[in-house]
């Protein structure tokens, strides 16, 4: 449906519900206000909830970005202390990054905290060099490539940051819906490599994050994020909103 179409629904629904409950005060028969009064009671509960079908989204639906347990608690209380969040927020804002990370992340309909990786991959430096991968998303050549981005002698389309932002949201998409948007292991996916967590999950036999042994780096990934997310919320909100959809920023 075109929003101008949503517009004419949702105002469509408002009108009902004003007819109905004019309809219920002049009624005289009691069966017939009871059955006015439901009907107008429906049609203003659908109006009110006009910014989630205008969205077309609902932020923070299953709690994982705000869930807390020990392995988490443990890197909130290092980022706290060491700064290394505010200083990756900071490095975005002076570069105008997470405005334009948000509207491409927007579009692949991926959870906005997600916009805020790079603060775990590169502290959004866009040139980060890490011998293995590179810039701000820290693409391997291989997944770079498999993701259309030009890696070659002459360029490396991995440092140029709008073009890998592009690649990332792809990448992150279709890891989202390979492993049902659950997205602690969608996140283990991108550091681990999806396979990788395919075989864990199938010779282990659950598909629950925390219950998983992982190799070290993939097992602390998705705890370090949360960490990092939860930091930034609670400690330099104006810094971690910015640029974010405002639906998401009412949602806190």
């Amino acid at each position: 449906m075109s929003s101008y179409g949503r517009n004419i629904f949702l105002r469509n629904f408002d009108y009902t519900s004003l007819f109905l409950i004019q309809q219920c005060i002049k009624s005289t028969n009691i069966w017939c206000r009871w059955l006015l009064l439901v009907s107008a009671l429906f049609f203003v509960g659908c109006s009110a909830k006009t910014p989630v079908l205008r969205d077309g989204r609902e932020y923070n639906k299953n709690g994982v970005w705000k869930q807390s347990n020990s392995r988490i608690s443990k890197y909130v209380n290092v980022y706290t202390k060491n700064k290394h969040v505010k200083i990756c927020l900071d490095r975005a804002t002076s570069r105008k990054y997470l405005h334009y990370i948000h509207r491409v992340f927007y579009k692949y309909k991926l959870p906005p905290e997600l916009a805020h990786l790079p603060i775990l991959e590169s502290c959004f430096d866009s040139k980060a060099d890490s011998g293995r991968a590179r810039g701000m998303w820290q693409f391997t050549k291989s997944t770079a490539k498999d993701y259309g981005l030009e890696v070659d002698w002459l360029s490396d389309d991995r440092l140029n940051w709008r073009k890998s932002t592009h690649s990332a949201a792809r990448y992150l998409r279709i890891l989202g819906k390979k492993f049902d948007n659950n997205w602690e292991l969608a996140l283990a996916g991108y550091n681990g490599g999806p396979n990788y967590m395919a075989r864990q999950i199938k010779s282990q036999g659950t598909r629950n994050f925390w219950k998983l042994k992982l190799r070290k780096e993939t097992h602390e990934y998705v705890p370090k994020f949360l960490a990092m997310i939860k930091v930034a919320r609670s400690r330099y909100p104006d810094l971690f909103f910015q640029g974010s959809p405002r639906a998401w920023a009412r949602s806190g």
